[in-house]
């Protein structure tokens, strides 16, 4: 390879090291109205957790590490603890952001403005309200049903094998 051809590929390399990281914040860019139909969305529809018991636990945790370094200041250390964690809730909208950000990646206006539209209706709300014991029925069906299946593929395969000479 001749020197310069080595020289093209490197920069080519360098360009594509330089140029990936802006690209890929380009492409990021989320707009003021996408976000907006995105934190609408996901106010409406049913959460994956709550979330407002993090900064809570974080507390927690925190507390019982540095107590058990130092037992004898519990107080002091609960203290503390507990004034800094006040003074970090307002990080909390930080999260709300973080994760309507990631609706508005995966959904486009329109399928955040229909996600709204049924997670507010009558029939959304009802959803929400029953989702929980759904689910529990769900899961409970799909484990009968696994157990049957497992029973008669069992009968089945022993039927087969038995036609062929094999007793299990």
């Amino acid at each position: 390879m001749s020197s310069t051809a080595k020289f093209i590929r490197i920069a080519l390399v360098g360009l594509a090291v330089v140029a990936g990281p802006l690209t890929l914040a380009i492409a990021q860019e989320i707009s003021e109205s996408r976000l907006a139909a995105a934190e609408s969305a996901m106010k409406s529809a049913p959460t994956l957790g709550n979330f407002d018991n993090i900064l809570p636990g974080v507390a927690t945790k925190t507390k019982d590490q540095l107590i058990r370094l130092r037992p004898d200041l519990h107080k002091e250390i609960s203290g503390i603890v507990d004034d800094a964690a006040f003074k970090l809730a307002v990080r909390r909208a930080d999260l709300d952001n973080d994760i309507a950000r990631t609706w508005a990646k995966r959904f486009t206006d329109d399928e955040l403005k229909a996600i709204d539209t049924f997670f507010s209706s009558e029939a959304g709300k009802k959803y929400k309200s029953e989702a929980g014991e759904l689910g529990k029925e769900i899961l409970k069906a799909s484990r009968s049903w696994t157990n049957r299946i497992n029973d008669e593929l069992l009968e089945k395969s022993r039927e087969e094998l038995k036609k062929l000479g094999f007793e299990l």
